[in-house]
């Protein structure tokens, strides 16, 4: 079992709080902003949380469970 930020993740979800669409943007940018740094990580910051927050709910599902190993899907997200 892995503690990432407020809830526990890993083969099954326990202890979990509100799992929203915002918290798997800021989760898939976050990992995806580790080791970019310079004069492009603002831009690319911004790039990328646009991205995302475009992106559908099953799209955020699919990125989260491939960072997270985990196995959550559009219907347990809360709105």
């Amino acid at each position: 079992m892995i503690y990432y930020g407020e809830f526990f993740v890993g083969k099954y979800l326990k202890g979990m709080t509100h799992l929203t669409r915002d918290v798997l943007v800021k989760t898939i940018v976050a990992e995806e902003m580790i080791g970019i740094g310079g004069e492009d990580y603002t831009k690319q910051l911004k790039e990328l949380k646009h991205k995302w927050e475009h992106a559908s709910s099953e799209e955020l599902c699919r990125k989260y469970n491939q960072l997270k190993y985990t196995n959550i899907t559009v219907e347990i997200l809360s709105p």
